[in-house]
């Protein structure tokens, strides 16, 4: 008694394959952009760290957020623009994606003069006095004080002044990336021998 194998539908298989593509490929895009965030850099063929920040605000929070944080940030934007079976886009529509992205030059105005003027009476609001009227000379009245003068030089600079951003890339073409396609490409046509 013979066994006989069933041909698989390799027309319908290929067609699923195709199907699904454009799918995985937005999500994938998407996973491998939002981990720029978390690495600190974008990689392409070769992974580009970011320059460190020179700002005592420090940290990420306009970037990937922070705890308590209610605004979208630019990892949190990062998802599917367009998805069909000739095109994925996969980006962000945040008005400051761009110049995070790809670095430029700010020119100041008055209204980030007034900003930078209230984020400067809030750190210098906060630095504790000892009893005797003092000002502490704690760690966290240091790195208040540090944000403080940091926020009153930004308010002092001039109106129409330029400030130059560094290039912060987490989205764009990368070779890294076309190379996880093709592969994820290669085994799914592989499982049809």
């Amino acid at each position: 008694m013979s066994k006989l194998n069933k041909v698989p539908n390799f027309k319908l298989t290929a067609k699923n394959i195709i199907r699904q593509r454009p799918r995985m490929v937005a999500i994938e895009s998407q996973k491998f952009f939002k981990e720029s965030f978390v690495k600190g850099g974008f990689t392409d063929d070769v992974f580009h760290q970011w320059l460190d920040r020179k700002s005592p605000l420090g940290g990420k929070k306009v970037l990937i957020g922070g705890q308590g944080s209610n605004t979208m940030n630019l990892m949190q934007s990062v998802r599917p623009l367009e998805v069909s079976e000739k095109k994925v886009r996969v980006g962000s529509d945040l008005e400051y994606s761009e110049i995070h992205n790809d670095g430029g030059i700010i020119t100041v105005t008055a209204k980030m003069k007034k900003f930078w003027w209230a984020k400067y009476f809030q750190f210098a609001g906060s630095i504790k006095k000892t009893k005797g009227g003092k000002t502490s000379n704690s760690a966290k009245n240091q790195r208040l004080n540090a944000k403080a003068e940091y926020c009153r030089n930004m308010a002092l600079m001039e109106v129409g002044s330029k400030i130059k951003m560094p290039k912060r890339q987490y989205i764009g073409e990368s070779k890294t990336l076309f190379k996880q396609f093709e592969d994820w490409f290669a085994s799914e046509t592989e499982k049809l021998k």
